[in-house]
């Protein structure tokens, strides 16, 4: 019998291990990259949606604010709810992205005016590390001094506009 180039005399074809354990690495290596990819865009979407309900609120907020000529009172009523949102006519969905299903602080402070600005702040379940921030005040935890006007998305001690009128 003829031996082949690259090959024994008697060797049946196929890998060698050496061969399956580099195409084994690899492919984990390509799989741990896809999933940090698919982590950082599934925290992305949740992002921009809980932004798009955030615009969603501060507009409820400016309805109510024309409607009644003040924001929702955070101490007497009716006073606004952290859980549900009342009394503001807001629809959506927002609670269930939140720790504990609610927001975490609210408030109308009174150096403008009575109920003449707010503020409200809420933590995300799944990314606890990034804030939503609803205000139309410069008295807001975040920024204290300086006016904050729409919705901000607060990431490790920065603040960023997600959405203002």
């Amino acid at each position: 019998m003829e031996k082949r180039a690259g090959r024994r005399a008697g060797a049946r074809p196929g890998f060698t291990l050496i061969e399956l354990l580099v195409v084994t690495v690899i492919i984990a290596i390509l799989a741990s990259l896809a999933q940090n990819r698919y982590a950082h865009l599934r925290e992305k979407a949740e992002v921009v949606a809980v932004a798009s309900e955030c615009k969603a609120l501060y507009m409820a907020f400016q309805i109510y604010a024309t409607e009644h000529g003040t924001y929702p009172n955070a101490t007497s009523s009716p006073t606004f709810q952290l859980d549900t949102f009342e009394p503001l006519e807001y629809g959506g969905n927002l609670q269930s992205h939140l720790v504990g299903d609610k927001a975490d602080q609210y408030d109308s402070p009174d150096d403008q005016g009575s109920n003449k600005e707010f503020w409200l702040v809420m933590t995300l379940a799944r990314y606890p590390s990034i804030r939503f921030v609803v205000a139309s005040s410069d008295n807001a935890p975040v920024a204290s001094g300086q006016w904050l006007e729409g919705v901000y998305e607060v990431k490790g001690g920065q603040v960023t506009k997600a959405y203002g009128g």
